[in-house]
């Protein structure tokens, strides 16, 4: 590729009008900020970090758009006590077209269900056309999702028996040079025997002693147990890595909301602070860092598997690259009540899926994720966002558009200086999710205090996942401003189709699949319950023997509408057996094991030293480390499970057992937590635009 002029600019603030407005939302907060400096916002990624280590701001840390040529005062209203601040992005900015693009969401989720129950009250054909058009395009979704993610189980099992360790080894020394690995585990309230076992299992990855540093994300309103609980797990773990370190996330920090996205962010910069003499003077798409929740088990081979598939590219492609494993919830799946376990079986379906096929529609960061130093500190990233809650959906479509603002800045910069357009920068997309098919395991949400409480920790999580809803007028807005910028037209009709997939799967996720489940629940209490009523009395009085013919007469005497309802309801197709087929053979091959085939790599242990430390005392020394178990007590995938082979039978029960729980499941799962749920992020949205609550899942003990 041809080299890319870079821009050079300031800052700019918006008009007078802009920033009183701005101004006197602040001082009715009672939160009137300092005027910001100008900032170079394209500072070399290496530079950003110099500023991180000094203190300095950087672009993101004081406008906190991404719209650096539009950004303005940010505002940060006071949600109530359930809620957290008001976020600061683009969305929250006062101005018209920020605010549409936040309300937008809420408003085509709220005119669908109108749609529908205009349908049902007017007329029954019209309802049943409705229905039949969201079940329609639901079907489709389902089938892409269900044939992509069949193909996904065999590319798990197919790089579960590679030695990727062994692959990285055979590389070149001065390929693989200055690779280093920075885990954040950011966590809140969680148990501090799981988080040893996240640790035990993170350990067992043959970089973990050369260059893996951990850090481990913990909330300062924890308070002192938290505290001590770091303590605790470092003074236990340091040994089995080249450096840990806990962050104590302050609370209550302006412009933020309580959770992941914010606490990783503190984590990060704490960790450049930590690192950054060193990190400075290194080739950062060689530095790699991973967000894992604090129950998520990373395939030992994982971090190897990454860090080969980096190295083969290029330091462009590298750096616009987000690497992702489907994780699993399936580590007390057998334990949970069988709505939460419907949700599981869904939400494999759903990751495994888009990485395995991206042909229409972009896989999305999710739960677990890497990406380089060199992406996270771009001058257009600059770490997580402070006040959202899908962090990891966000970090997405930011570093997405991050990558389009460039090469709109250095085509601007190239006109600037040559008079005239440079054709060989075009607006294309530059980031993407390379999949790694080593999985990761996490828990589902369950209670100790039994199997309605485990279902209310579900409903929980469940509101907190439908937030992300708000995630499309952010798209929205991000794709409006880039096109007034550069202009509709310039941007090639690739970019615009790319952008619409995004845009076009979060509305699947949050608006058609819930509003399907919406008209289905409607229709059937307005046409279906009736006629069930005649056939049981039907059933009474005439006998059995002329069920079948009934039936086939019945079936026969509905329309197309309608038999495309009662197939849904029933749960009965080819689809629905692959759907359940899948995920049967995915909970199998845990349970057996058949992933973790060369979990442990049979290449030596890398020998590359670790990054040294900024604070004095905390250098690492290798030969002081304890070598790994390699027989761990208990496994940790699987808890309770024994692995090893099992017989025909018992698979076959297994199938049977999750195509029980996606027959008799499946609709009231949709409706429990995506439809009610979903109203409710609407409704909240459309009140208090964006002062969502962040909502901690519980977690077996």
């Amino acid at each position: 590729k041809p080299q890319q002029p870079r821009r050079l600019c300031k800052v700019r603030v918006g008009g007078l009008e802009d920033l009183a407005m701005a101004s006197q939302a602040r001082q009715r907060k009672g939160k009137v900020p300092n005027n910001p400096p100008e900032i170079d916002v394209d500072l070399p990624e290496s530079s950003a970090v110099a500023r991180i280590v000094a203190g300095q701001p950087t672009p993101r840390s004081t406008l906190g758009s991404p719209l650096t040529s539009h950004a303005t005062y940010k505002r940060s209203g006071v949600g109530d006590l359930g809620a957290g601040p008001r976020r600061h992005i683009s969305l929250s900015q006062v101005e018209l077209v920020p605010w549409l693009c936040c309300m937008a969401p809420a408003i085509f989720l709220f005119a669908t269900y109108f749609t529908v129950l205009s349908s049902v009250l007017c007329s029954a054909f019209l309802a049943e056309i409705v229905t039949a058009a969201l079940t329609f395009i639901t079907w489709l979704w389902i089938s892409n999702l269900s044939l992509a993610s069949f193909a996904g189980v065999f590319k798990m099992r197919q790089a579960g028996s590679v030695d990727w360790h062994s692959l990285l080894h055979q590389m070149p020394a001065d390929a693989r040079a200055g690779v280093k690995h920075i885990v954040l585990l950011p966590n809140y309230m969680e148990s501090e025997k799981m988080m040893k076992e996240t640790l035990d299992n993170l350990a067992r990855s043959r970089l973990a002693r050369s260059c893996v540093h951990v850090v481990l994300a913990m909330e300062a309103r924890e308070g002192q147990p938290g505290r001590d609980k770091a303590e605790r797990i470092m003074a236990e773990k340091k040994h089995l890595f080249a450096d840990i370190f806990a962050t104590y996330h302050p609370q209550g920090l302006p412009g933020e909301v309580a959770g992941k996205s914010s606490n990783t962010q503190w984590a990060f910069r704490e960790a450049l602070r930590r690192y950054g003499t060193s990190l400075s003077k290194r080739d950062l798409s060689r530095v790699f860092l991973t967000v894992a929740d604090a129950d998520t088990l990373l395939h030992p081979q994982y971090l190897s598997a990454m860090t080969y598939q980096g190295l083969l590219m290029d330091k462009e492609e590298r750096s616009w690259t987000i690497w992702q494993p489907p994780v699993l919830l399936v580590r007390n799946i057998f334990s949970v009540p069988a709505l939460t376990r419907t949700s599981s079986h869904a939400a494999l379906i759903f990751e495994l899926a888009t990485l395995a096929s991206q042909h229409i529609f972009p896989a999305f960061a999710y739960s677990s994720y890497s990406m380089t130093l060199a992406l996270a500190s771009h001058p257009e990233v600059d770490g997580w966002d402070v006040d959202v809650i899908a962090e990891d959906h966000h970090m997405y479509c930011k570093c997405y558009f991050a990558a389009l603002w460039e090469l709109s800045h250095a085509k601007k910069e190239h006109v600037k200086q040559a008079g005239e357009e440079n054709d060989t920068i075009d607006l294309i997309p530059q980031v993407k999710v390379q999949a790694i098919f080593c999985p990761a395991v996490s828990y589902l949400v369950e209670s100790t205090e039994g199997y309605m409480a485990s279902l209310f920790a579900r409903f929980q999580q469940a509101r907190r996942h439908t937030q992300g809803l708000v995630e499309l007028g952010y798209v929205f807005l991000q794709w409006f401003r880039l096109s007034s910028s550069v202009g509709f037209l310039k941007i090639p009709w690739r970019t615009h189709f790319s952008i619409a997939m995004i845009a076009a799967k979060m509305h699947t996720i949050h608006v058609i699949a819930v509003a399907q489940c919406f008209a289905l629940i409607l229709l059937s209490i307005t046409q279906l319950l009736p006629r069930a009523g005649r056939f049981a009395s039907w059933i009474l009085e005439g006998g059995f023997r002329e069920i079948f013919q009934e039936l086939s007469s019945s079936w026969s005497g509905m329309n197309g509408a309608e038999q495309a309802l009662l197939t849904a309801i029933g749960q009965i197709s080819g689809i629905m057996l692959l759907y359940s087929l899948t995920c049967a053979m995915v909970v199998g091959d845990m349970v057996e094991g058949t992933y973790y085939a060369n979990a442990e790599s049979k290449a030596p242990i890398s020998s590359s030293m670790a990054i040294d430390p900024v604070a004095e005392g905390d250098e690492v020394q290798l030969n002081e480390r304890a070598a790994v178990s390699s027989n761990p007590a208990e496994r940790l995938e699987m808890p309770g499970m024994l692995e090893g082979r099992r017989s025909w039978p018992w698979r076959i029960g297994l199938f049977f057992y999750v195509y029980a729980d996606t027959m008799l499941s499946g609709y009231p799962a949709c409706c429990a937590w995506g439809m009610v749920p979903g109203m409710m992020a609407g409704w909240s949205l459309l009140r208090r635009g964006t002062d969502f609550e962040y909502i901690v899942a519980m977690k077996p003990e």
